[in-house]
């Protein structure tokens, strides 16, 4: 039996893997040719081209994995039927709860793949790969294209908005702007800081600040004040900066939750986060809804129809799961669904659905 089941989880394995080397050959030619239109503009290289693309990789997979899992599960265990080798498996003592349990073993490392992969590195070498390219490629800092606009309500001057325009490696602030509202919204004073340094706490410490008051009443004098220092409360901290170089899909669940605290400091909306963390918490678990949607295909009777084709059911099936995920997000936005429902929503009806027809390929095939 030992045999039986190495024999299976081997298939099924090499197969997924295949499959996903596929998916990341042909993403990383996408991306390479996308890239390289941009070879002769100022900051761009044929190694930095490169780079970006090796350092995108990661996230693709984390992307990928799941689809190449469901891809590469039918056409192991389609062909298997189709050789009549799941057969001859049944004759040597796999049931079909053994064939599950086999699957869900190896779901269970796919699961842990899945979380080291979204949690750890694609976070992690999205940062570094956005920090390079909009560094000019040089890491020595990160300057943002219009720079990183966002609302405090933390400090004792009252509501501001902030404008960031550059944030290096070290996490150090560079070229701060800081609009501080009146209780009508209107703006009272600007502070500009050449540069702040995070003391811990809440507080940044910039230094050579300008502070601008704008007149409140007619004829009053513009007020302008030198300040060799400046405590800033804030909720912000570097880290929460650092992911705000990613868009919410590739960040990390931790950073998601730390810029969800920073929303809801500042009575901001964090529904679109919110979803975005639960299926962030859900997504690794996606291996498993996979492994339940491709085992019924063990069970077919597919000598006379060939592979080809339960293929691409199983292509279809990953298509409708993603669009599935993205409507719900959608619908979770716009309705104001619990965020967790809205996220766990589309792998219950699927993983549902594979048990159904495998419940029902073992009581009446």
């Amino acid at each position: 039996m030992r045999t039986v089941r190495r024999f299976l989880l081997l298939h099924v394995l090499s197969a997924v893997g295949l499959v996903t080397l596929a998916f990341l050959a042909l993403l990383f030619f996408i991306d390479m040719l996308n890239d390289l239109s941009n070879l002769g503009k100022p900051g761009f290289s044929l190694s930095g081209t490169l780079l970006h693309v090796a350092l995108s990789m990661p996230s693709r997979a984390y992307e990928v994995l799941p689809i190449a899992t469901l891809v590469g599960g039918v056409f192991a265990l389609a062909s298997l039927a189709a050789s009549s080798e799941f057969t001859i498996l049944r004759i040597s003592g796999l049931s079909p709860r053994a064939a599950l349990g086999l699957l869900l073993q190896l779901a269970a490392a796919l699961v842990v793949t899945l979380f080291l992969l979204g949690e750890w590195l694609a976070p992690a070498a999205g940062q570094l790969s956005a920090r390079l390219q909009a560094g000019g490629g040089s890491g020595i800092g990160t300057q943002l294209a219009s720079g990183v606009w966002l609302r405090n309500d933390s400090d004792r001057s009252g509501n501001q908005t902030v404008n960031i325009k550059a944030i290096n490696t070290r996490g150090d602030l560079t070229d701060i702007h800081i609009y501080v509202l009146n209780a009508q919204a209107q703006i009272a004073a600007e502070l500009h800081a050449p540069s702040g340094q995070y003391e811990g706490g809440g507080t940044w410490m910039l230094q050579s600040v300008t502070r601008t008051e704008l007149p409140q009443q007619t004829g009053a004098a513009l007020k302008v004040i030198q300040l060799p220092s400046y405590r800033w409360r804030t909720s912000l901290s570097p880290s929460v900066l650092g992911v705000l170089l990613l868009s919410p899909d590739k960040m990390s669940a931790i950073d998601l939750w730390r810029y969800i605290q920073h929303l809801r400091a500042n009575h901001q909306a964090a529904e679109r986060y919110e979803i975005q963390l639960w299926k962030k918490l859900f997504y690794p678990f996606s291996a498993v809804v996979m492994l339940l949607l491709a085992l019924p295909f063990a069970y077919l009777h597919t000598r006379s129809k060939g592979v080809s084709g339960k293929v691409l059911a199983g292509i279809v099936l990953g298509i409708a799961f993603i669009l599935l995920n993205t409507l719900f997000s959608s619908l979770g936005i716009l309705g104001t669904w619990p965020p967790a429902i809205t996220a766990a929503m589309p792998m219950l009806l699927f993983g549902g659905l594979g048990l159904i027809v495998f419940a029902w390929q073992v009581r009446f095939r």
